[in-house]
């Protein structure tokens, strides 16, 4: 797209990332980012105040406001988009969206250092990572490998393959056959069609997602050395000494981190910012006006925080009494529920743009989020640590850190070819199950 098409459109990315997002269909206002099935789901806030106020047990407590920050996190992030497209500014519009497109996690980091739970800031920022990397990514590259979903305008035939720089959709003969019944809808003079394929292969972008996994490989690094070195100790006048120090190697270690994720974010939104754009929409030249004003969109942004600041410190509140009343062990919570409550829209846009035949999005997405998590809210929380007077650092612990290490390597030698298929995803997905199981059975002082 050349640039005065691109200065006649406003800017609108994924939640989380820095990837545009295609044009939005859905509505307008604010009643159009309420109106929706998940939105249900916001009985359980007012219904949490009682229950915290009534007193009707921390299980109650945490459950309800378990699953309230889930549409809280979905229209906090649509919000941020919107304020995003009214920016009128692709380089601040990014910036914004990259920085607060986590702020669910943010938040819950944040309240949970207040309450002085280490273990549990350390186990929900590594199992948010784990949850993009393989949940969210190997959904979309499964979902995506099996369904096609296009959307092609009424007056035009129907094209097997989408036209994209850098992405394209290789089916076999048995993947393009119609199924007619139920897959065809007509809205606004455009008409979606679902397909499914025997032999599929999506091609995306190398270079955005190798980018992406080598600035998860130095977070991994920085976490590894941490923990390594403080486990160097030959005996415990040293293992002392070493943990003395271990408070100001990860808060400069952090610093570092942050500015990396800086040059990274530079990278992606000027001196790359082409070579990063996996793929433009035929209709993206169109002018799309913000649906909310910036104004609105402020205020909205602002009325949303104060809701997820209060839900997840009641959440918070009531982890020790769940811990002692359930079979839920801290490292289970930490690691696989409380990742949910962030990565669900996460996990939903992805899986669609997959089946859209838009794996590059789907990548940006998983793999972005995780990036953003490991480069930035991880050091983040170890800054805020220190100016809330908490001893919050990088030692993730041998286990922890093992498995996340792994992880990245995994996901690297998935996405290295720049294609996907639906058997990759499957095996994603069975890795993140397998490490479900080993928190599930992990005893709650081990890590």
């Amino acid at each position: 797209m050349d640039d005065s098409k691109r200065k006649s459109r406003q800017s609108r990315f994924i939640k989380g990332t820095t990837v545009e997002k295609p044009p939005n269909q859905d509505g307008v206002g604010l009643w159009a980012i309420l109106w929706h099935p998940m939105s249900t789901m916001l009985v359980c806030f007012p219904l949490a105040m009682l229950a915290h106020h009534l007193e009707w047990g921390e299980l109650s407590i945490f459950w309800l406001n378990f699953t309230a920050l889930v549409p809280l996190a979905k229209i906090l992030g649509d919000i941020t988009e919107e304020l995003a497209a009214g920016l009128k500014n692709d380089m601040l519009a990014g910036l914004l969206n990259a920085t607060f497109g986590n702020a669910v996690e943010v938040v819950i980091m944040v309240q949970t250092l207040r309450a002085g739970l280490i273990d549990v800031v350390k186990a929900t920022l590594l199992g948010s990572v784990l949850s993009n990397l393989l949940l969210v990514l190997g959904c979309s590259f499964f979902f995506g490998g099996i369904i096609s979903k296009r959307t092609v305008r009424t007056t035009e035939a129907p094209r097997s393959n989408m036209s994209c720089r850098g992405q394209k959709t290789v089916m076999g003969n048995r993947g393009m056959k119609m199924l007619a019944a139920g897959s065809e809808g007509n809205v606004n003079g455009k008409k979606e069609i679902m397909e499914m394929a025997g032999e599929k292969v999506q091609h995306y972008s190398v270079l955005s997602a190798m980018v992406n996994t080598s600035m998860l490989l130095l977070a991994c690094l920085s976490l590894s050395l941490v923990t390594v070195f403080h486990n160097e100790a030959p005996d415990k006048e040293a293992h002392e000494a070493m943990h003395s120090v271990l408070l100001p190697v990860s808060r400069i270690c952090s610093i570092i981190i942050m500015v990396a994720y800086v040059a990274y974010v530079f990278f992606q939104l000027v001196t790359h910012r082409e070579a990063m754009a996996d793929c433009e929409e035929a209709d993206d030249d169109e002018a799309e006006e913000p649906t909310l004003t910036i104004q609105t969109a402020v205020g909205s942004m602002m009325l949303v925080t104060v809701c997820i600041a209060y839900a997840s410190e009641m959440l918070i509140g009531s982890l020790e009494v769940v811990v002692e009343q359930t079979s839920l062990g801290s490292h289970f919570i930490g690691i696989i529920l409380l990742p949910i409550v962030g990565n669900a829209c996460e996990h939903a846009s992805a899986i669609r743009f997959a089946i859209q035949d838009k794996p590059g999005l789907a990548i940006g997405i998983a793999v972005g989020s995780s990036t953003q998590i490991s480069m930035f809210v991880v050091p983040f929380a170890v800054l805020m640590g220190w100016w809330l007077g908490q001893p919050m650092d990088l030692n993730f612990g041998s286990l922890n850190t093992t498995v996340v290490d792994i992880s990245v390597v995994v996901v690297l030698s998935v996405v290295v070819d720049g294609s996907a298929n639906w058997l990759q995803g499957y095996l994603l997905i069975s890795a993140y199950f397998v490490i479900s199981i080993l928190y599930w059975h992990l005893p709650d002082k081990v890590n």
